[in-house]
């Protein structure tokens, strides 16, 4: 015969069967989230180790674009280096040839059509003195052959005061802006050389002022203003016989004001 439990022993298995599921549902949910966080952490450590090599790659791509960039912009600056080398050389060589036939000039004829009587003393002892103008660029040429950048620039700029009206005053003011190139004076030389170009429009020294007026912007990391200079010197004397000099530093210069800057780490 079957025995019914009585209501407390039911009551008793009941509470105890909750108990024990209570009881080992942590053990199964615990065992489960530490699986879960094993996999998280070999995940990371993974996406850790790939992000270390993706940035090794970008690093070592970085510094082979900064070294190339670097190539380059070396490149193109010694031959920059170069043209303006040739140019100052041309430029020295035809310095020379003028300032020879200056003095051919001067020996030869024996007087220059730049003149002007200078009264020179006082009282009884006043006489006058006839100022050639052919003499005061001899002194010039011979000053700034002996590096004597001052005396040079004394010499034009009284040929600019005591003759007004003479056809040589743009090759006088060339002179003064020459003086200040060869010092090494950019600023001084860049004023000086547009004086020639703003103020004596029509003298076949216009152009040579305009390529040493690129050169000094060169100098002044004013490539853009450069650039412009040489696209003016281009484009309004086309027909110069150092055109193809212009030219040339005009494509050098358009290089380095396109190479990129290195790329930021």
């Amino acid at each position: 015969m079957k025995r019914s439990l009585s209501p407390a022993t039911r009551c008793f298995g009941t509470v105890f069967s909750l108990c024990l599921t209570a009881a080992c549902t942590p053990l199964i949910g615990t065992g489960t989230l530490e699986r879960d966080m094993a996999k998280t952490a070999a995940n990371i450590d993974r996406i850790f180790q790939l992000n270390l090599e993706t940035q090794k790659v970008v690093d070592s791509r970085i510094k082979a674009m900064e070294v190339k960039q670097k190539t380059d912009s070396e490149l193109l600056l010694n031959n920059l280096a170069g043209i303006e080398q040739r140019i100052a050389a041309l430029q020295e060589s035809l310095d020379a040839i003028r300032s020879q036939v200056e003095e051919m000039r001067y020996r030869t004829l024996g007087e220059s059509p730049d003149r002007v009587p200078l009264r020179v003393g006082r009282g009884e002892t006043t006489t006058t003195v006839v100022l050639e103008g052919e003499q005061l660029f001899l002194e010039g040429h011979k000053a700034l052959q002996r590096k004597d950048f001052d005396a040079a620039r004394l010499c034009f700029q009284e040929f600019l005061k005591q003759f007004p009206t003479s056809q040589r005053r743009a090759d006088a003011q060339m002179w003064i802006a020459e003086s200040y190139y060869r010092e090494e004076k950019w600023v001084d030389a860049l004023a000086a050389f547009r004086e020639v170009e703003q103020q004596y429009l029509t003298s076949p020294r216009v152009p040579e002022a305009l390529i040493k007026m690129a050169l000094c912007e060169q100098k002044l990391d004013r490539t853009d203003q450069a650039i412009a200079t040489l696209e003016r010197l281009i484009t309004n004397y086309p027909k110069w016989e150092r055109l193809d000099q212009a030219q040339e530093l005009l494509r050098s210069l358009i290089k380095v004001e396109q190479v990129p800057p290195p790329a930021p780490r």
